[in-house]
């Protein structure tokens, strides 16, 4: 199962806002819904339809990250991820799908600014996510 969801709704003024408590993620809620046997990994949700349709198939590739703790669903989605014309980068386990929702480090629209970023800045950009993770857990 691949999970591209987000956990945000528009808000009353046109914006968009959580719909989970803080620290709290899609990806883990569904996860946890799924049978112990079910392929799962949360991707395709990094980027914004505008980024998917124009960034696919670029010089560098653009990158695409994913979450999952299955080898199997992870070789899967890292064929869809080049199929569709872009880089897959793994973020983490389920535990780091925070890291690529909405307001999450790895997000487009999160930590990464705005930006669409290639492997070289992914790779960086996961281990400074995976860094401070670590450190708010002291």
């Amino acid at each position: 199962m691949v999970d591209p969801s987000n956990p945000i709704a528009q808000d009353t003024n046109g914006g968009f806002v959580r719909t989970l408590p803080d620290g709290q993620s899609s990806g883990a809620v569904v996860a946890g819904l799924l049978p112990a046997e079910a392929h799962f990994v949360k991707a395709f949700g990094t980027l914004g339809a505008e980024s998917l349709a124009s960034e696919a198939n670029r010089t560098p590739r653009a990158v695409l990250f994913y979450a999952t703790d299955d080898d199997q669903a992870a070789a899967a989605i890292e064929r869809l991820i080049s199929a569709a014309g872009f880089d897959p980068v793994k973020a983490g386990g389920v535990d780091a799908a925070l890291r690529i929702e909405t307001s999450g480090a790895l997000h487009q629209f999160g930590g990464l600014n705005g930006k669409v970023v290639d492997g070289s800045a992914a790779r960086t950009a996961v281990a400074t996510a995976a860094r401070r993770s670590v450190g708010d857990e002291r």
